[in-house]
């Protein structure tokens, strides 16, 4: 089996994802942990600009 990454436009991927889940062919391995990803990601951004306040290393790393 091949593994394939893909770039969907954010207001789109939910629906991709129900299309490719009904193929059966297709495994969709983790849909959920790219969001929270971006998530901790975008969380990171912020504090590197300081719009929050920042929060123990140690409880970042936890959350990845």
């Amino acid at each position: 089996m091949k593994e394939v990454t893909l770039l969907v436009e954010d207001e789109k991927v939910d629906v991709f994802l129900k299309f490719v889940k009904t193929l059966d062919y297709v495994k969709v391995l983790d849909d959920g942990s790219f969001e929270e990803l971006q998530g901790n990601l975008d969380e990171a951004k912020s504090v590197q600009s300081e719009n929050l306040l920042k929060k123990p290393l140690k409880k970042f790393l936890n959350r990845l």
